[in-house]
């Protein structure tokens, strides 16, 4: 193979007629020998043996595989547009997914073996789509999912977009199941997995005038809502009220015992030490406080913060 490389004029490869026009099969076949020659060129080479003029022969395979390599790759660009073109609207833009296909597309080509029989373009549409499948699973959505998974997720949303242009409607659970010999559960499942996800910068609003951003209108659930804070406001007076119809005694007990004092709630045993009061006779006093403030013309007020 090697001593052929050498001598070897120009690429085997012919003008195409059309920017679209594939290699013929016999081009991929003299192509794909003198990318072969390249890989054992180079395991030649990593040997670091040889003779001035093998090495010489071993890098002039090395030039030549590398350019055979780039031609089937420029040749068969058109592949890469057509597979890419089915993962729209995937989180991806096309220019990533036309990236993400070339990778595919120049791994077939380092790898093409065509004495198996398979024209390139078969071979190469497969790593295309592995290499664009793995993009898409791995950065394509906040949330990732399984490359296998993902896979599904796009079969699904192919099928919903060929049944609704087939159908003039959006398609059922079980039409989906049906189209893709699938259980509906399965459908419902593999839907279920996608999770859209919104940037809170994103601008909102009508028409043209989008100058809100998203997180500005949701509301914050770490803030008390301002009919919460009235209503805890007009409660804390009534109660406060309440007490301070009491005896000065018994009302400083019930405001160090709920935290009306300073904020922080005292256990009966902390307040028994502080007057000199067993603890149950503490609990007894407060016990009757409360049953003064029942028996009172605030208990009516306090009634309507009762749920």
């Amino acid at each position: 193979m090697l001593d052929t490389v050498i001598n070897f004029e120009p690429l085997p490869i012919r003008i195409p007629a059309s920017p679209d026009e594939l290699l013929t099969h016999d081009e991929e076949i003299a192509l794909a020998k003198i990318i072969t020659a390249w890989h054992e060129a180079e395991e030649c080479l990593e040997t670091g043996t040889g003779s001035a003029a093998d090495i010489a022969m071993w890098e002039t395979a090395c030039a030549r595989g590398r350019a055979a390599r780039d031609e089937l790759v420029l040749r068969n660009q058109g592949l890469v547009g057509k597979v890419a073109r089915r993962y729209f609207d995937t989180g991806l833009t096309f220019e990533d997914l036309m990236q993400e296909g070339q990778i595919g597309l120049i791994k077939a080509a380092n790898r093409y073996d065509a004495q198996r029989g398979t024209r390139f373009s078969t071979y190469a549409v497969w790593w295309i789509r592995q290499a664009i499948g793995r993009a898409v699973a791995n950065t394509g959505r906040m949330v990732r999912l399984p490359v296998n998974l993902g896979q599904k997720v796009m079969q699904v949303r192919r099928t919903e977009v060929q049944l609704q242009q087939e159908f003039g409607r959006e398609a059922t659970t079980d039409e989906i199941a049906i189209k893709l010999k699938w259980t509906p559960e399965q459908v419902t499942n593999v839907q279920g997995a996608v999770v859209n996800v919104t940037s809170l910068e994103k601008l909102v609003g009508p028409g043209d005038s989008a100058d809100t951003e998203l997180q500005e209108l949701l509301p914050d659930e770490t803030v008390q809502q301002p009919e919460d804070e009235a209503e805890d406001y007009l409660m804390s007076s009534e109660i406060q009220k309440a007490i301070d119809s009491l005896g000065e005694w018994e009302a400083g007990i019930l405001r160090m015992r709920f935290g009306f004092e300073d904020g922080e709630m005292h256990p009966l045993s902390d307040l028994a030490r502080r007057y000199g009061l067993s603890r149950e006779g503490m609990r007894q006093v407060a016990n009757r406080a409360l049953d003064k403030i029942r028996r009172s013309e605030y208990s009516t007020g306090l009634q309507e913060y009762v749920r």
